[in-house]
């Protein structure tokens, strides 16, 4: 497996939702792995899908009960998604078949992580779960106080997760007891991201819109920033910034040290996309109908693509495109150099889930 991070999102020293290129994805927030060559989204028409990364054709499509609107994640043999049918699906990567079920209490619409062992997601019913990635048994699960619709992050000790009872959590990846909790000023539904010193997460909806640095061996603060409006689009990370977008319409870079603003972006509206990050661009989705290419080092516009409506998908990159989804029912592949269109699939409602990859 080579995830690369989320909101997930993650392309080594470049992380989208803050996976480090190993074992993890995240909210919305791309993996990738060893495999055919496929893009993988999925649609509030129900289905999920896996569209050849060449042409954008339909190579398999799964029917779920209801929306698919949670972070995707990819391993050698299988793709992983949630729906809004209470349902986490573990399906064949060639086929489509599924693998196995498992049945929660609520809707599904948060990330999805995978290591060797287990798949790791949160529910509409307060839980972030641990299933079995053989089976979909369950092997733990954790109750928060509120909706669980963040992204998910795993590295080899813990799992991470937001929760609307305005909680971050670290919980132990064997039992999935609490390791500690951290008390932001809103409802954590953005992505997560993490590196080997900090979890990366933003607030919304409650008494300050942030994005926080939270030491990731107890849970300390370790900075915070104020943007303008609530902070629930993707989280990136590399050596040096952290990146994340707000309703105040902006793209932030931000020192991953102290949290003091390196730049900012300002699009046509609210940003609740995926964030990606390669060496030379940071990438995001607006509600003004864009996909933007920003310039790493000062913000500055490298090209954008209009698709005509909302963008709230994850955006998922490699060498040659930058694939994200839209509101006009359309996964879109753009060329990384100059956004120009290489294809576009029509699906029959909102994409607004993650974006998966095998490469």
């Amino acid at each position: 497996m080579i995830p690369t991070s989320i909101d997930g999102t993650d392309i080594t020293g470049a992380t989208i939702d803050g996976t480090d290129v190993q074992e993890i994805t995240v909210d919305g927030t791309p993996v990738f792995s060893a495999g055919p060559d496929i893009v993988f989204a999925g649609s509030d028409d129900d289905n999920f899908y896996a569209l050849d990364i060449n042409d954008g054709s339909e190579l398999w499509s799964f029917t779920t009960g209801s929306d698919v609107r949670s972070g995707i994640a990819v391993d050698d043999s299988a793709v992983y998604a949630g729906s809004s049918d209470d349902n986490v699906y573990a399906l064949d990567i060639n086929d489509g078949s599924e693998l196995w079920s498992f049945t929660t209490g609520g809707s599904v619409q948060s990330g999805i992580a995978v290591d060797d062992s287990a798949v790791y997601a949160g529910s509409f019913d307060d839980n972030v779960y641990a299933l079995d990635i053989n089976d979909g048994s369950q092997l733990w699960s954790f109750n928060t106080g509120g909706n669980v619709s963040s992204g998910i992050a795993v590295d080899d000790s813990a799992v991470y997760a937001g929760s609307s009872d305005d909680n971050v959590y670290a919980l132990d990846i064997n039992d999935g007891s609490e390791l500690w909790s951290f008390t932001t000023g809103g409802l954590v539904r953005s992505g997560i991201a993490v590196d080997d010193s900090a979890v990366y997460a933003g607030s919304a909806f409650g008494s300050s819109d942030e994005v926080y640095a939270i030491d990731i061996n107890d849970g300390s603060e370790l900075w915070s920033f104020t943007t303008g409006g609530n902070v629930v689009a993707g989280i990136a990370v590399d050596d040096s910034a952290v990146y994340a977008g707000s309703d105040d319409f902006k793209v932030y870079a931000l020192d991953i040290n102290n949290g003091s603003e390196l730049w900012s972006f300002t699009t046509g509206s609210g940003v609740d996309a995926g964030i990606a990050v390669d060496d030379s661009a940071v990438y995001a989705g607006s509600d003004d109908g864009n996909v933007y290419a920003l310039d790493i080092n000062d913000g500055s516009e490298l090209w954008s693509f209009n698709t005509g409506d909302r963008v709230r998908s994850g955006i998922a990159v490699d060498d040659s495109a930058v694939y994200a989804g839209t509101f006009d029912d359309n996964v879109y592949a753009l060329d990384i150099n100059d956004g120009s269109e290489l294809w576009s699939f029509t699906t029959g409602g909102n994409v607004s889930s993650g974006i998966g990859l095998t490469l």
